[in-house]
C-alpha cells in the first residue's frame, strides 16, 4: 500500500510539473480609469476565468499554454478580446472597457424630430398607434395631427406645420420624394394620404431643422421607411362601408412579393353620414400596388414599390352671390395616379454603405369647373393638369465605430408640369392657355454625425442646390447639437437654412405673365430650435421652443384678377413663425392604458401671395391641444380610443380686387374648433384566421365647427365652410389568412 501511495505521489507530481499553472491577474477599468466591479474575465472557449472584485481587481489560474484569447465583459460596455501568449511566468493585464452606446447612456439628436420606429429610442407613434388613434381613420396624417407642431386644418389635405402651408412639407419614401402623396385636391374637402401605415417600419416626422439629406421643404419633412422582407406567406381581406380590398404576399427564401387591389365607393358611407355637400357622384376609386423585396446578403436589400389609382367624383356648390339664383357652381374631376420607387442599400468595403434609388411619380387630373360670380354670370374652365417627377439619388455613408458617421450624396429631380386650361368669363377675354414647364433641380450634400462623448453629439451638414428654371444656386448650412443632461434626459439645439423653389402654380403663372421665371429666387426659411426631452419608464416629456424666419416669399399683384398676363410676381414677401410645443406620453402609470397630451402655441404672420401686408395666415391657429387616450381590455381582446382636439379660432379675409389696390381687408376669426372622437377595435378569429373588427365615430358630441368663410366675387356676401359631415361613422373588418 505504501508503494502504491508513493507511486501515486510521483505521478501527481509529474503531472503538476507537466501542467504547471500560470496566474493571470490585473484590473478592469472604464475609460476614466475607474474600476468596474464584478466584471467577467476569462480565456475564450475554456472554463478558466473569474469575476473582478468591488474595485475591479481580478486573479485566476490556468494550465493553458501558447496563444489564447482573453475576453472581458461588463453590462453596458462593449465586449473586449485580446490575444496573449502563456508561457511559464505569471501575466499581469490592465483592461480598459469602452462604454457601449445604448438607450440610456448615449445622447440622440432630437431637435425638431419625432422618431417612430420599433428600433428607435425616441418612439412616438408606431403603425399600430396610427390605426388605433380615434379620429385618425387609419391615416398617417390624421395621427400626426395629434402631435405638437401640426395644425388642425381639416378642409384641405396635407400637413400644416408651425405656421407653414401644406406645400412647405415634403413626403419621402425610402429616401425618394413623393410628388403627390395625397388624393387630388377637391375644393374645401380634405383628401386622404395614399399610403397605408403598415407599409412602413419607421417614420421620422420633422417639425423643423431636418437633415441635409433632404431639401425643397421650408417647414417639414415626413420620412417613411418601408418594411424589409415579409415574415411569411399570407393573404388578407378588407371590408368596410366604403369598399374593400384583397392582398397576397408570397415569401421566398431571399425575397418576397406582395400584391393588393382595393375598391372604394363612398355612396353607402354618405347615406349613413349625412353630407354638407351636394354630391352628384360620390368619390369612387380603384387602386393597387406591387411590392418586391430581395435580400441577397444580410447587409443588403433591394426594394421595388409601385402603386396606381384611378378615381372620380362630381358635386355642386351654392352660389354665394345669390342663393336663389338659377346659376349654380359645379366641380367634376377624374384622376389617374402612379408611383414607382426602387432602391438598393448595402455595405461595401466593410464600413462603407451605399444607397442608390430612383423614383417616378405621375398624376393626371381632368377637371370641369363652373364658378358663379354673380346671380347671372358664370366663370367656366376645363382644366387638364399633368405632373410628372423623375428622381435619382446616390449616397454613401462611412461608419466610424458605433455612432459616428459621414454621409455624402447627390440627387437630381426632373419635374414636368403640363396645364391645359380652356374657359371664359362674360366680361373678360378667353383664358385659353397651354403651359408646359420642365425643371431640372440638382443637389449635393455632406453631413456627419459626430459623437464627441456619450453625452455630447453634433450633426453638421451642408446642402447645395441648383434650379435650372431659376438659374440660381443656394447654400444651406445645418447644425444640430445634443447634450445629455442626465441618465434619462437631454437638451438639443438645431439651426439651419432651408430653401424651396416657387411652387407649381407660381411657376406656370409666371410663365404666362410678363415676369421672367429666371428673375425669381428661392423662398427661404431659417430655423432656430431648442429642445428638452425626458424618457423614463415608458413616459416621454418633451418641450421645444422655435423661431422661423421667412424671406423671399412669392407675392403677386394682379391689375386684372382673371387675366394672367397682367400679373406682377416677385419675391417681395416675408414672415415669421415662433412658438412652443409640449408633448407628454405615459404608458406606465395606469395598467393597460396609453395616453398622450400635446399642446402648441403659435405666433405667426406672413406677407405672401395675395396678402398685401404681414397677416396671420388662414391655416394658423394660436393654440392647439390634443388628448389621446387608449384603454386595452385584454380579457375581451378589445381596445377603446378617445381623441379630443381643441383649437382656437382661425382668421379669414376678403381681399378686395383692383382697381382699389392696395387691397382692403375684412378680418374675422372663426369660433374655436372642438372634436371628440371615439374608436374601438376587437381582435378575434374567423375559421382560425386573425381578424380585426374596428369602428369609429368622429365628433360624437356634434360640435358645430366652422373652418372659415368663402366670399362672393364682389365681397358683399359670404358663406361658412363646414365639415363635410357633422358626425362621421365608420366600420370595417380586416382578416389575415396566413400560412407558413
Amino acid at each position: 500500500m505504501k508503494k502504491l501511495y508513493t507511486l501515486l505521489s510521483i505521478v501527481l507530481f509529474s503531472a503538476s510539473s507537466l501542467f504547471a499553472q500560470v496566474t493571470i491577474s490585473g484590473k478592469i477599468t472604464n475609460e476614466k480609469g475607474e474600476g468596474l466591479p464584478f466584471a467577467s474575465i476569462g480565456i475564450k472557449d475554456s472554463y478558466d476565468g473569474t469575476s473582478s472584485d468591488d474595485k475591479g481587481n481580478f486573479s485566476f489560474s490556468t494550465t493553458a499554454k501558447g496563444e489564447v484569447i482573453i475576453t472581458a465583459s461588463f453590462l453596458g460596455f462593449e465586449g473586449y478580446e485580446q490575444k496573449i501568449t502563456i508561457a511559464a511566468t505569471n501575466i499581469s493585464l490592465n483592461i480598459k472597457l469602452k462604454e457601449k452606446a445604448n438607450e440610456l447612456n448615449t445622447v440622440v439628436i432630437t431637435a425638431g424630430s419625432f422618431e417612430a420606429s420599433d428600433k428607435k429610442k425616441s418612439v412616438i407613434l408606431r403603425p399600430i398607434d396610427i390605426v388605433t388613434t380615434a379620429g385618425a381613420n387609419g391615416d398617417i396624417d390624421g395621427a400626426l395631427k395629434t402631435l405638437p407642431g401640426a395644425q388642425s386644418v381639416n378642409e384641405s389635405e396635407g400637413i400644416f406645420v408651425r405656421g407653414g402651408s401644406a406645400g412647405e412639407t415634403k413626403t419621402i419614401i425610402d429616401e425618394m420624394v413623393v410628388a403627390n402623396p395625397y388624393s387630388s385636391s377637391v375644393p374645401d374637402i380634405p383628401q386622404r394620404g395614399r399610403f397605408s401605415p403598415f407599409l412602413f417600419k419607421g417614420t421620422i416626422f420633422s417639425t423643423g431643422g431636418y437633415s441635409a439629406q433632404y431639401g425643397q421643404a421650408l417647414s417639414s419633412t415626413l420620412v417613411l421607411n418601408t418594411e424589409d422582407l415579409a415574415d411569411q406567406t399570407s393573404s388578407s381581406v378588407f371590408l368596410s362601408i366604403i369598399g374593400g380590398g384583397v392582398g397576397h404576399t408570397e415569401r421566398f427564401k431571399k425575397s418576397s412579393l406582395s400584391l393588393d387591389f382595393n375598391y372604394a365607393n363612398l355612396t353607402a358611407a354618405f347615406i349613413i353620414n349625412k353630407q354638407n355637400r351636394n354630391w352628384v357622384k360620390p368619390p369612387e376609386a380603384y387602386s393597387g400596388s406591387v411590392i418586391y423585396r430581395y435580400k441577397p446578403t444580410e447587409t443588403s436589400i433591394f426594394k421595388v414599390y409601385s402603386t396606381f389609382s384611378q378615381n372620380g367624383l362630381s358635386l355642386n356648390f351654392p352660389n354665394i352671390s345669390d342663393a336663389n339664383s338659377g346659376v349654380k357652381g359645379s366641380f367634376w374631376q377624374r384622376t389617374y395616379n402612379g408611383y414607382l420607387n426602387t432602391s438598393y442599400t448595402g455595405l461595401i468595403a466593410g464600413t462603407w454603405q451605399l444607397f442608390a434609388g430612383a423614383s417616378y411619380s405621375l398624376n393626371h387630373d381632368t377637371i370641369r369647373l363652373n364658378v358663379p360670380l354673380s346671380s347671372s354670370s358664370l366663370f367656366t374652365r376645363n382644366i387638364g393638369q399633368l405632373e410628372q417627377l423623375t428622381q435619382g439619388k446616390v449616397m454613401v455613408t462611412k461608419y466610424f465605430g458605433t455612432n459616428t458617421n459621414l454621409r455624402i450624396g447627390s440627387e437630381v429631380w426632373v419635374p414636368v408640369f403640363n396645364d391645359n386650361i380652356y374657359g371664359k368669363f362674360d366680361s373678360f377675354p378667353s383664358t385659353n392657355t397651354n403651359h408646359k414647364l420642365m425643371e431640372v433641380y440638382a443637389a449635393a450634400f455632406v453631413e456627419s454625425d459626430i459623437f464627441i462623448t456619450r453625452k455630447l453629439a453634433l450633426r453638421l451638414g451642408e446642402r447645395t442646390e441648383y434650379s435650372k428654371l431659376l438659374d440660381k444656386y443656394d447654400f444651406a448650412p445645418r447644425i444640430s447639437i445634443a447634450y445629455k443632461t442626465g441618465t434619462y434626459s437631454q437638451v438639443s439645439f438645431a439651426y439651419g437654412h432651408f430653401y424651396q423653389t416657387p411652387q407649381r402654380d407660381i411657376l406656370l403663372r409666371t410663365q404666362a405673365s410678363l415676369t421672367k421665371i429666371s428673375s425669381l429666387n428661392y423662398e427661404k426659411a431659417t430655423h432656430y430650435i431648442l429642445n428638452y426631452q425626458l424618457l423614463k419608464d415608458d413616459r416621454t416629456f418633451r418641450i421645444e421652443a422655435y423661431y422661423k424666419q421667412y424671406d423671399n416669399f412669392i407675392t403677386f399683384n394682379r391689375a386684372n384678377y382673371l387675366v394672367d398676363t397682367n400679373t406682377i410676381i416677385s419675391n417681395s414677401g416675408n414672415g415669421y413663425a415662433r412658438g412652443i410645443d409640449v408633448f407628454w406620453r405615459d404608458k406606465k402609470t395606469f395598467k393597460n392604458v396609453d395616453y398622450w397630451v400635446s399642446y402648441s402655441y403659435l405666433d405667426t404672420k406672413r406677407k405672401y401671395r395675395d396678402y398685401p401686408m404681414l397677416l396671420e395666415p388662414t391655416f394658423a391657429t394660436p393654440h392647439t391641444v390634443s388628448v389621446v387616450y387608449k384603454q386595452f381590455f385584454t380579457a375581451i381582446n378589445t381596445s377603446l380610443s378617445l381623441t379630443y382636439t381643441f383649437a382656437t379660432g382661425r382668421p379669414y379675409y376678403y381681399f378686395q380686387l383692383p382697381p382699389t389696390y392696395p387691397h382692403e381687408t375684412i378680418l374675422g376669426r372663426t369660433y374655436s374648433y372642438n372634436n371628440l372622437s371615439l374608436g374601438a377595435s376587437y381582435l378575434t378569429k374567423i375559421k382560425g384566421n386573425f381578424t380585426v373588427i374596428f369602428a369609429s365615430l368622429n365628433n360624437i358630441l356634434g360640435f358645430d365647427n366652422v373652418y372659415g368663410y368663402r366670399y362672393a366675387f364682389d365681397g358683399n356676401s359670404k358663406s361658412p365652410l363646414y365639415p363635410t359631415t357633422k358626425r362621421g361613422f365608420f366600420i370595417g373588418m380586416f382578416v389575415s389568412i396566413g400560412r407558413k
